[in-house]
């Protein structure tokens, strides 16, 4: 993937990758170093208000909490989610021109017949 894009990309893509590199390193030096790469958990990150709204909520996301360096769950979670139509266009255009009926199948046998094929 990285070789089909264009050089200014991928030197972009170089830069980000070298500075998450680093922060990972810093990371995981400091865990080891004071003993901190397994964080117990005394209590899951909702309220006993919210367990129920957030396991039966498919959408429902954590985000971190400055003040605790933990991971809550706000009191309001989305309840849908947004389409993303972009490619619709594009894929009918593809149909239109299409005209094949060639499709994915799966070939079926029997495991007897296995041994008198030629590999």
């Amino acid at each position: 993937m990285l070789a089909a894009a264009p050089p200014s990309v991928y030197e972009s893509y170089k830069v980000r990758h070298e500075e998450r590199y680093r922060n990972s390193y810093k990371a995981m030096s400091e865990m080891m170093t004071t003993n901190t790469l397994v964080k117990i958990k005394e209590a899951p990150p909702y309220s006993i208000e919210l367990e129920t709204p957030v396991l039966l909520n498919s959408l429902a996301r954590a985000s971190p909490d400055k003040k605790t360096g933990s991971y809550t769950f706000k009191e309001k979670q989305p309840t849908e989610m947004k389409q993303n139509l972009a490619n619709v266009k594009a894929i009918e255009e593809t149909l239109k021109v299409s005209r094949s009926t060639a499709g994915v199948g799966v070939d079926q046998g029997a495991f007897s017949a296995l041994s008198s094929w030629e590999l």
